[in-house]
């Protein structure tokens, strides 16, 4: 069968051929109108004058012109000849030997840049720009892009920049009129209708096609003779015609013999691979469909079926019938390899048991081997696909791709010397095998780094695409490996062309700009890349937290690894470096906490050794545990090292003179043992410990010769040396400076010992020297506050006073309770006459200060000065238009104005910042509050669900909800809102607002626990008491009501609700003096309060001072006209004093008042 497709494949392709020859051939034989300058020079060439004129006329006819034309006159041109001396030196040149072009040198002048020595129009001429400008100036080129946007990388924003407005080339193209004919195309689509002939080539030897021949004469003469039946003899000529290429013929004989016997198989076999060489699938379907039909156990009809199913890519089809022909012939090896690469394309198990099937019934498929290698590859089945491979290269040794995968998975299974072998055959089979070199010099990398290096850059060079990405992620490894740290740049850089997501490049790049270029604003922008490809990626967390720790920038460092433990909450070492770096911030707290944290961590996980039990004891300030666990260590282990432990605890424990001892047993053990040079350098650390003991009893003598002796032992102990210094100076020996001076040369960066010179300078007087050591440890650490004093002190008395009131503020900005830098700089304004300046002066000063403007509207608005705060916060966002801060607290300061249109404004200032930033949780919740203010609830519940879904951990968001919640009704949202703001952050406006929400819900037991937490939680909270008190009045318990208003207006004197409430409680309780106070100042504070008048109209009424009373409701109800209340109450008091008309009016207005009031 496949005999017979090769056959019908070959004579269709040679058909195919012959085509194409008659269609080009008859193309050219088409009369199209020549060319009129080839007619005329054809017709100049072959007639003379005389005949021209007619010539011409016949010559405009043929071309297809109703005009003549005339011929050029053709130029004679006189070639040069070439001179005999030029060309003696175009033999020498010749004769060089040639030049090798090594890849370090120049190509010299190319071909393509010949055309500059030829004569060309300038405006023609294409001249190259240098690959640099002659002056780089970068400051002007963003000054005319308009500078670079806030908050924006310059890298990036250039790399943007360019991007977008890259030259593009404008090419002028001329307009080319071609006329093709409409129906090119429609016969480019179509492919060519074969026709039937008996002409065509079969590719059959000569021996054979004479033999058909023969056979064909045979046939003939029998069918003629009619001695036999027909239908045989046509059939078996037809099949030999089409063997011969004679497919008309071999279509008549099988027609015919199909005419004498329908039921004759054989001829429908042999016409459907005519149909097929005619592209009639459809007829050889049917033919192979009747063979099928009358013959269930053809498997070659099957399997023609499948082929042609299988071209036309219907995989269940093909599938079908490729099975039918196996139940045909159930030991057919290629046909399970063809069913096999159809189930490939569907279901790998199922191909991979066709070609198990077929590698059973023939073991030299290499086609199936490789096939079922590769799957068990992909799979990870490294031993199958090794056997599998082994087989295929036993039967075709040659083969690249199978060494090639055998040798990864060699590799795979550390079979490393049996993958070198593989890798190395499979690259001498195909030198172009690029994934055999990248895989060997993996192998190589560590073992032979240049070679290694040699194949991965032959690697790149034969495929530098994405599907070689790895290779040059290694390579870039490799050179950093080797320390070649820009090459390694560029290969990572590579990498990450092609790939933008490999987050291991930028990582690199990050690690190499870190530890070896110095450059940490390269490496913090890598690293803050890969955490924006990768938010997981803990590593990155991690080397930007060290990135900004060699920027002493602690606190960001401290934040990163934060964020790398919340990634990460059992990794240990993560919590050691944050320790670390709080220990540096002198965060002690924090720092100690974290050591407890990785102190709990371990139990149970890491059994830690009893020395690491001692040093976490130890620094979380257990001392006695240290001492117990050390001691316990000495018994079994009398050494220098844990005696000098043992003794270092008991410093920290501050028990000095069990340290000393242990200090000097240490030192004794040190006496009589082997003098190496770790040993003297532990006998110099006891010896300096010893120093410090002695320098803590006060024994200043002895410490003094303790650190001679520690400095004699380790002669570059710098510690030491300023130790022995500041002994010297409390000794009054002039020599100290020396050792300063020492211990400086041997730790340049050892910043007290620069603060103890400045002390030594200081007291001799020297105090520009003294200023200059200042300077240099303040560039050792800039955070020194006590620097900055002793600098500030210093030009105090080198009488600059401007410059020290400069570095003073600077310590107390650094420090706010430093007493002595107060001190200090209010001695320099005395000195220059000057009142210190506040935020307001310093701000009119520094007009384009931000900072400075925000600071000052704040103070004027926490001094309820709003109108003066809305100045300052515009002020500000005049010198920056996209400070959001500015815009909410210009926006709070509108809210305390108390009216619409202030109101509206301030609402314009919140939406400005959310259309900026809808993620800023502060301007959503100051709208939500700005929207309830105006009343519409629903709308700043809305806001305040938006903040909480920004930021869950929001607990301000959480309250406000809780607010409005409880203003629409909601009281069991509003307690469910305010209970999860005070699990965020329990404080004591937070129990006080869910109290009033537990009396709003008639729980007033469970509002005074409330109340009462608060007031533990912070004693000083006013609300907290006045709302306990007002629970107290209500129940009656006038007493502890005024005891609770009168705490509340201890710590809020402002609170006139307190005042008039304690006010009616000692009416009550008949303090009549301590009420009259009250009442007088709240009249004063509130003097247009309807409800004071009213209560002091009682309290006169309990004194019966009617007429007083009189006046006060009178003036209530000048205030409140409507309240039938004070109405009723003055009618009372009125029939008191004898007015019964006025009492009677007064009863008829409130009755009238009461019948209205619903009405209204």
């Amino acid at each position: 069968m496949q005999s017979n497709m090769k056959q019908i494949l070959f004579q269709k392709a040679k058909e195919l051929e012959r085509w194409m020859t008659q269609q080009s051939e008859t193309e050219e034989a088409i009369p199209v109108k020549e060319n009129i300058d080839t007619i005329l020079d054809h017709i100049q060439n072959r007639s003379n004058v005389r005949d021209l004129s007619l010539s011409l006329i016949e010559a405009s006819r043929k071309a297809g012109i109703s005009y003549i034309v005339y011929p050029k006159k053709k130029k004679t041109k006189w070639k040069k000849r070439l001179k005999l001396s030029k060309l003696s030196n175009v033999y020498d040149e010749l004769s060089k030997p040639p030049k090798v072009l090594k890849r370090s040198t120049s190509h010299g002048i190319l071909p393509g840049q010949k055309k500059y020595l030829l004569r060309v129009p300038l405006y023609e001429r294409k001249f190259q720009c240098p690959s640099l400008p002659s002056c780089l100036n970068f400051d002007e080129f963003v000054q005319s892009k308009g500078g670079i946007p806030e908050n924006t990388n310059p890298r990036t924003w250039a790399l943007d920049m360019f991007s977008k407005h890259k030259h593009q080339k404008t090419t002028t193209h001329k307009r080319v009129k071609i006329s093709i004919h409409n129906d090119t195309s429609e016969r480019m689509k179509e492919p060519p209708k074969l026709e039937l002939s008996d002409s065509l080539k079969s590719g059959l030897s000569p021996e054979v096609t004479k033999y058909y021949e023969s056979e064909v004469e045979i046939l003939t003469k029998e069918i003629n003779d009619k001695k036999k039946y027909p239908a045989f003899a046509y059939c078996r000529r037809g099949a030999i015609y089409r063997k011969l290429g004679k497919l008309q013929s071999a279509l008549k004989d099988l027609q015919e013999a199909i005419l004498l016997e329908p039921l004759f198989l054989n001829a429908y076999w042999h016409r459907h691979f005519i149909y097929l060489f005619q592209d009639k699938i459809n007829e050889a379907l049917d033919d192979l469909n009747y063979v099928n039909k009358y013959n269930k156990n053809n498997a070659e009809a099957y399997l023609s079926k499948a082929e042609i199913f299988r071209g036309r890519k219907d995989i269940t089809l093909a599938i079908l019938n490729y099975t039918q022909a196996i139940k045909c012939k159930p030991t057919d090896a290629d046909i399970y390899f063809r069913r096999g690469e159809m189930y490939e394309i569907a279901n790998k198990v199922l191909a991979i048991d066709d070609f198990s099937k077929c590698i059973f019934y023939d073991p030299k498929r290499t086609d199936a081997l490789l096939k079922r290698g590769m799957f068990y590859y992909e799979n990870e089945n490294w031993i199958s696909a090794i056997q599998d491979f082994t087989a295929l290269l036993n039967i075709d040794p040659q083969n690249s791709q199978a060494r090639t995968y055998r040798g990864r998975a060699y590799f795979k299974r550390q079979f490393y010397k049996q993958a070198t072998q593989d890798l190395s055959v499979a690259i001498h089979l195909d030198p172009n095998n690029w994934l055999a070199l990248y895989y060997r010099a993996c192998l190589f990398r560590k073992s032979s780094p240049f070679r290694a290096l040699q194949d991965y850059s032959v690697s790149a060079l034969i495929n530098d695409g994405y599907e070689n990405l790895g290779c040059f992620l290694h390579r870039g490894i490799l050179y950093a490996d080797l320390k070649l740290w820009l090459l390694a740049i560029c290969d990572f850089e590579t990498v990450i062309s092609l790939e933008r997501t490999v987050i291991l490049a930028y990582v690199n790049i990050g690690l190499i700009h870190l530890l070896y270029l110095d450059n940490y604003v390269e490496a913090i922008w890598h690293f803050s890349e890969a955490i924006r490809l990768d938010p997981l990626y803990i590593q990155s967390y991690i080397c930007r937290a060290e990135t900004y720790h060699k920027l002493h920038k602690l606190k960001k460092a401290v934040r990163e690894l934060s964020r790398a433990i919340h990634l990460q909450p059992d990794g240990i070492q993560l919590y050691i470096i944050r320790g670390q770096y709080l220990l540096m911030m002198k965060c002690y707290d924090l720092a100690k906490f974290t050591i407890y944290q990785v102190a709990d961590m371990n139990k149970g996980l890491i059994e830690l050794s009893p020395i690491q039990q001692a040093l976490i004891y130890s620094f979380c300030e257990n001392h006695d545990k240290a001492i117990q666990v050390l001691d316990r260590i000495t018994l079994n282990r009398p050494e220098l090292t844990m005696y000098t432990l043992l003794a270092k605890a008991q410093m920290k424990a501050k028990k000095i003179k069990e340290a000393m001892r242990m200090f000097k047993k240490a030192l004794d053990i040190f006496s009589h043992s082997d003098k190496g040079p770790n040993a003297i350098a532990a006998s110099a650390d006891c010896l300096y410990n010893l120093g410090l003991c002695y320098m803590e009893e006060g024994n200043i003598q002895m410490a003094f010769d303790c650190f001679t002796k520690a400095v004699k032992a380790n002669p570059d102990f710098a510690e030491g040396f300023y130790q022995r210094g500041l002994c010297k100076v409390k000794l009054n020996k002039d020599s100290s400076v020396l050792d300063f001076n020492r211990a400086i040369t041997l730790n340049p960066k050892h910043y007290q010992a620069y603060l103890s010179r400045v002390a030594f300078y200081g007291l001799k007087g020297r105090y520009s020297k003294a200023i200059l050591n200042c300077n240099e440890a303040i560039k050792i650490y800039p955070q020194s506050v006590r620097a900055y004093i002793y600098r500030g002190v210093l030009k105090y008395y080198n009488k600059t006073y401007k410059l020290a009131i400069t570095d003073l503020t600077t310590a107390i900005n650094m420090d706010k309770n430093s007493y002595i830098a107060f001190y200090n700089r209010a001695l320099c304004y005395t000195k220059i006459s000057e009142l210190r300046m506040d935020f307001k002066q310093a701000a009119l000063i520094s007009k384009t200060n931000v900072s400075l403007c925000q600071a000052t509207a704040m103070c004027h608005h926490r001094n309820k000065e709003f109108e003066e705060a809305v100045d300052f916060f515009t002020w500000a966002l005049k010198i920056d238009p996209c400070f959001l801060d500015a815009y909410v607290g210009r926006g709070n300061s509108y809210m305390e104005y108390g009216h619409d249109e202030a109101t509206k404004q301030a609402q314009k200032d919140f939406l400005k910042v959310l259309r900026i930033n809808p993620t800023y949780t502060k301007a959503r919740i100051s709208l939500g509050y700005n929207l309830q203010a105006q009343g519409k609830f629903q709308k700043a519940w809305n806001h305040f669900t938006v903040a909480i879904e920004v930021d869950p951990k929001c607990y301000l968001a959480y309250e406000g909800r809780a607010v409005v919640s409880l203003q629409m009704g909601d009281n069991f949202a509003a307690i469910q809102d305010i209970n999860a703001a005070i699990k965020i952050n329990t404080t004591a406006e937070f129990l006080t607002n869910r109290g009033v929400i537990h009396e709003f819900m008639g729980q007033q037991q469970n509002a005074m626990k409330d109340y009462q937490a608060a007031i533990s939680l912070n004693p000083t909270y006013s609300l907290a008491y006045f709302n306990a008190g007002n629970i107290y009045f209500h129940h009656r318990q006038f007493s502890q009501a005024s005891d609770y208003f009168s705490k509340a207006l201890k710590f809020d004197p402002e609170n006139e609700c307190a005042a008039m409430n304690r006010a009616i409680a000692n009416t009550i309780l008949k303090k009549y003096k301590e009420a009259k106070e009250d009442f007088a100042y709240v009249v004063e504070s509130c003097p247009f309060w309807a409800a004071v008048y009213f209560n002091r109209a009682h309290f006169y009424c309990c004194l019966k001072q009617y007429e007083l009373a009189e006046g006060d409701l009178s003036r209530a109800l000048s205030l409140k006209p409507d309240d039938a209340l004070i109405y009723n109450r003055r009618a009372e008091v009125r029939g008191r004093i004898g007015l019964i008309e006025e009492a009677v009016a007064d009863y008829i207005q409130a009755l009238d008042l009461q019948e209205y009031a619903p009405v209204m």
